[in-house]
């Protein structure tokens, strides 16, 4: 996978990110891109202060309950505490995930949904067109600053079946 793009993040180590409603989310770097962006698998339930590497120790692909692409910036800032690397980290076993993206048609039909790959610095290589209800089951592909990932990872751990409005599709 691509190397981090600072000392003080890489690929495997957990964050907590402060929750607009109390409590801490806890994520984990999946892939760290070249250009200052991150795709990060994230825990419930919400914890109400800062675990300790041994307390996340066990979460693997399977027990996350949100994805997000995002801008590195609260990492970089110190924002977002990190909390340390997976003792178990290897990202064979954490692959990037599929996204998916919507393409609205100007004229008010029905638009294109995609299914996007992205490569390892987080660009997207291949998409190819999906049927609305795949699309519907696919993390949405759109980088957001780390503010504006703060929010939503807020709503996707505090309301559960939570998903972000599509426009041009919601």
């Amino acid at each position: 996978m691509a190397s981090a793009t600072n000392n003080l993040f890489s690929e495997g180590d957990f964050f907590a990110v402060p929750l607009k409603s109390g409590g801490y989310g806890i994520g984990i770097g999946i892939c760290v891109g070249a250009k200052g962006t991150v795709v990060a698998r994230f825990f419930a339930p919400v914890q109400d202060s800062l675990p300790t590497l041994d307390q996340l120790n066990r979460y693997d692909e399977r027990d996350s309950v949100h994805i997000e692409h995002f801008r590195d910036g609260s990492l970089r800032d110190g924002t977002w505490e990190i909390i340390g690397q997976h003792p178990r980290w290897d990202s064979y076993e954490w692959p990037i995930p599929k996204f998916g993206a919507y393409q609205p048609n100007a004229n008010d039909s029905a638009g294109q949904a995609f299914e996007v790959e992205l490569d390892e610095d987080l660009k997207a290589f291949r998409q190819k067109k999906v049927t609305v209800e795949h699309f519907r089951t696919l993390p949405l592909e759109m980088i957001s600053s780390s503010k504006a990932a703060q929010i939503t990872i807020t709503l996707a751990l505090t309301r559960p079946g939570w998903k972000r409005s599509v426009p041009g599709l919601d």
